[in-house]
């Protein structure tokens, strides 16, 4: 059997900043940075890891980079295309979008963007490139929350509105067990577990909304 492992990005200052940055490239701020090497260590110590993947944008490939082994990267695991929301704050807008449901846009389109239903495409698109069936061992994947919830999606056989169900924080862990048996399905084994990150969390009295990319 093999386990997909995927995490998250670590923390950027956009992500602070409740700003959507999609594509662009942000670094990890310093508080991202020690997620990174935490989440790292915590997957080396407890899975048996023989590939990692991960987005091209550097706010993944450098915590990819944290495994000391050949990184793979696929323009299928990059972030959702926001378009015109391209680093606007959520806030800003939620203002131009007055009428979405429950005052949230993370269920809209962005305009000029990519369409919600194409991430769980983009998922499918990866699976066929990365032949999960295939590996011995376990298989890290370094990604951003949005993609990685069509990614669930995909892997899971669920509605692309099923994204909409899944809280992914930075530098979480969220566990797939791969079926190597066309007849069998993947399982869902531990989402958003964030308990490895405690040191730098024991300030946070709530955990984060995961709203921000």
């Amino acid at each position: 059997m093999t386990r997909l492992i995927l995490i998250r990005h670590g923390e950027t200052n956009w992500n602070v900043e409740h700003r959507k940055q999609g594509r662009n490239d942000q670094p990890l701020n310093t508080k991202g940075a020690t997620q990174a090497a935490l989440a790292a260590a915590y997957v080396k110590n407890n899975f048996n890891v023989t590939k990692v993947w991960s987005s091209p944008l550097k706010r993944c490939s450098n915590t990819a980079a944290l495994f000391d082994m050949p990184v793979a990267t696929s323009d299928h695991l990059l972030e959702i295309d926001y378009g015109d929301w391209e680093g606007k704050l959520t806030e800003e807008i939620e203002a131009m979008h007055p009428n979405s449901v429950n005052g949230s846009v993370d269920t809209m389109d962005p305009p000029g963007g990519e369409t919600r239903a194409n991430l769980p495409v983009r998922g499918n698109k990866w699976l066929n490139e990365a032949k999960l069936t295939s590996e011995i061992g376990d298989v890290v994947l370094v990604g951003h929350g949005g993609s990685m919830k069509g990614l669930l999606v995909a892997l899971l056989e669920l509605p692309y509105q099923a994204m909409d169900k899944f809280l992914i924080d930075n530098c979480s862990l969220t566990v797939v067990e791969i079926s190597s048996d066309p007849a069998i399905p993947n399982r869902l084994a531990v989402l958003n577990i964030t308990s490895h990150l405690s040191k730098t969390n024991s300030v946070e009295k709530f955990p984060s909304s995961g709203r921000s990319y």
